[in-house]
C-alpha cells in the first residue's frame, strides 16, 4: 500500500534548489530479486487554498503557490504494478540474465502527465520561481524522472519508441530514464523502457 504525504513547499525549497528539477517529478522503484520491491513518487500539485504558512504571515504579497505531493509504498510483484497507466515488468528468475521493462503511453489519452503535473506550460513556468530560488530553472515539472534500482548492476539499458529529449543513463544497479512530458503529447506508440542485470 502507498502511504501518501503532502510536502509543503517550504520544506521542497531546500530540497530543490540543490538537485536537478527532474526531482520534482518522479518515479523511483527499488526491485529486489523476487521481483518484489518498493517504491516512491513525487509529483507537483496546485493548492486549492494558501497553506498555513501564507495564512500565517504578514508584510508579504504571495505570487506563485505549488506543492510537491510525495508518496512510498510496497509492492509484492512488479508485474502487478501499475502507475496512472504506466505499466510495469520483469522475468527471468529461472535464467541467468534478468530483465525488467517500463512501459510508458505517449498521445493525448495517456493519463500519467496530467497525474503527475497538472500544470499547464505558462503555470509550470510559474512554479519554478517559487520551487527554485536560484532562478536557474526555466521550468518546474517539465520532465519526469524514472529511477530503477535492480537487484544487481545494469547490463543492458535501451529504449523503443524513443522520442526526442529522452535520455537513459546507468550507474552500478541504479538506471534512470527522463522523459519530457511534451514530447510525450503527440500520438504515437508507447515508449518501452528495457533493462537486463546479470543474476
Amino acid at each position: 500500500m502507498i502511504r501518501p504525504m503532502s510536502v509543503l513547499l517550504f520544506a521542497s525549497l531546500l530540497t530543490l534548489s540543490a538537485c536537478d528539477e527532474t526531482d520534482a517529478v518522479a518515479v523511483r522503484i527499488r526491485l529486489r530479486d523476487d521481483f518484489s520491491g518498493t517504491v516512491r513518487t513525487s509529483g507537483l500539485v496546485l493548492p486549492p487554498e494558501e497553506g498555513a504558512v501564507q495564512k500565517e504571515s504578514q508584510g508579504v504579497t504571495w505570487s506563485h503557490r505549488v506543492d510537491v505531493a510525495c508518496a512510498n509504498g510496497t509492492f509484492t510483484a512488479i508485474e502487478s504494478l501499475r502507475i496512472a497507466d504506466i505499466e510495469f515488468g520483469a522475468g527471468g528468475s529461472d535464467q541467468a540474465i534478468g530483465f525488467a521493462r517500463v512501459t510508458i503511453p505517449r498521445g493525448e489519452a495517456a493519463r500519467w502527465p496530467k497525474v503527475f503535473v497538472p500544470l499547464d506550460s505558462n503555470q509550470r513556468k510559474e512554479a519554478a520561481g517559487a520551487l527554485d530560488p536560484t532562478g536557474r530553472t526555466v521550468e518546474v515539472g517539465a520532465m519526469i524522472k524514472i529511477e530503477l534500482e535492480l537487484p544487481a548492476a545494469v547490463i543492458g539499458n535501451g529504449l523503443t519508441g524513443k522520442t526526442r529529449g529522452t535520455k537513459v543513463s546507468a550507474e552500478g544497479a541504479i538506471a534512470t530514464l527522463v522523459v519530457p512530458l511534451d514530447s510525450v503529447a503527440k500520438e504515437s506508440d508507447p515508449i518501452v523502457w528495457h533493462l537486463t542485470w546479470s543474476r
